[in-house]
């Protein structure tokens, strides 16, 4: 889904790019500060994964990425 920048000028939203959308178009208008629409990743919370996610257990297998089809459906394990 495409998305376009704009302002309000006189509770009218001007967009900045050439939308070529029609009249009637329904929209939705999310409100950002003026400098909020630049996220650095190191401003990121979700990218800061030691500060939110749990320590795995002491019962955690080291391959469980490689092999979560083995411990969640009993497959072959991959190597």
């Amino acid at each position: 889904m495409p998305r376009y920048r704009g302002v309000v000028r006189g509770n009218v939203v001007v967009l900045e790019e050439k939308a070529n959308l029609p009249d009637g178009m329904p929209v939705l208008v999310e409100v950002r500060k003026a400098n909020d629409h630049k996220v650095r990743s190191n401003q990121d919370p979700f990218l800061d994964v030691d500060a939110w996610a749990p320590l795995p257990s002491q019962d955690t297998p080291t391959d469980l990425a490689r092999n979560h089809d083995h411990y969640l459906y009993g497959c072959e394990k991959n190597g």
